[in-house]
């Protein structure tokens, strides 16, 4: 992303800890997003106490406020003998208005023309409340645009693999073998045993090229493991992340799950432990085309923010 920097005067550098933070307060309820102003003044007038658990929304996990040097820098509290609790419940604006005042920070959105109050750990853009990812009251690690294309993918390379590996063999042998005169009942025999190859050939595709069969490779897509996000899946695993599918009804709900999973899981890779990211060429790919979109509005993205997409895979 710096060589984008070079092509022009070169921008301020982005802190992606200005904005999207949440705060978990002591009745274990979640608010915000709050940018990071915002967030030290709440300490700063004892709304919340150095000990309070607060999260940035490309961090893995919540940790108490004192733990978060970027928060506790320029600040001057006395972090020992703090006590536990806060006001949150009483002070938090009920207006949404006040709430987004609470959560915009310097950062401008990189789609639209409005402060942005949370950062995408996909593409690294910052973003505002008409790209965050609904239901709102989920904590996404992703914008909109990202969930949406990730899951838009998914389901164009599972209707590639289903006629590549499925429909054009049978189609392809079926007219080869009536043009050489082969039986209805021989024809239909070796149809039926093609298409239960190809459909043990279709739940096996990921796991037999190394993570992304045809579809996935052309979406820039792969199907990795949760427990280190980077070894591709096993057989066990592509065969148990397809077991979801065969439940009527239920199909239905899995395969829409993604759409709305922080973590852009179906059921079947909930079961079989699997999280499908982008490819390297392809996340760097998108992360350098934003990168040009915030150079225009003055803004050099950060070469990193919190985690990565293989540490998002593996928090369960």
């Amino acid at each position: 992303m710096s060589q984008v920097a070079e092509e022009g005067v070169r921008p301020n550098v982005m802190d992606p800890y200005e904005i999207g933070w949440y705060i978990e307060s002591a009745d274990e309820d979640i608010y915000g997003p709050v940018s990071r102003k915002s967030l030290r003044h709440l300490l700063e007038d004892k709304t919340i106490t150095p000990n309070t658990l607060v999260r940035h929304c490309t961090q893995r996990e919540a940790r108490p406020a004192a733990d978060q040097p970027v928060i506790m820098e320029h600040l001057s509290l006395d972090t020992k003998g703090s006590v536990i609790g806060d006001h949150l419940a009483e002070a938090w604006p009920r207006k949404k208005r006040d709430r987004l005042a609470l959560a915009e920070g310097p950062l401008p959105c990189a789609w639209h023309k409005r402060p942005a109050v949370l950062v995408c750990v996909r593409c690294h853009a910052p973003y505002c409340g008409r790209c965050q990812a609904k239901p709102l009251r989920k904590q996404f690690f992703l914008c909109r645009r990202c969930q949406t294309g990730v899951w838009n993918r998914r389901f164009a390379a599972l209707l590639l693999d289903t006629m590549a590996l499925v429909y054009l063999p049978s189609i392809v042998v079926g007219i080869t073998l009536a043009m050489i005169g082969t039986g209805e009942t021989q024809l239909g025999l070796v149809i039926n045993v093609l298409q239960l190859f190809c459909l043990i050939l279709l739940f096996l595709r990921d796991s037999l090229f190394g993570g992304a069969g045809i579809g996935k490779r052309s979406a820039g897509l792969r199907v990795v493991q949760s427990q280190d996000g980077k070894t591709p899946l096993t057989y066990g695993q592509g065969v148990v992340r397809w077991l979801s599918q065969f439940i009527p009804i239920f199909n239905l709900v899995d395969a829409a799950a993604a759409y709305s999973d922080p973590l852009m899981r179906r059921y079947g890779d909930r079961w079989a432990g699997t999280r499908v990211l982008d490819s390297d060429r392809k996340l760097a790919k998108d992360r350098y085309k934003l990168a040009r979109r915030l150079i225009k509005k003055g803004v050099q993205p950060a070469p990193q923010v919190g985690m990565t997409m293989e540490d998002l895979a593996r928090i369960a």
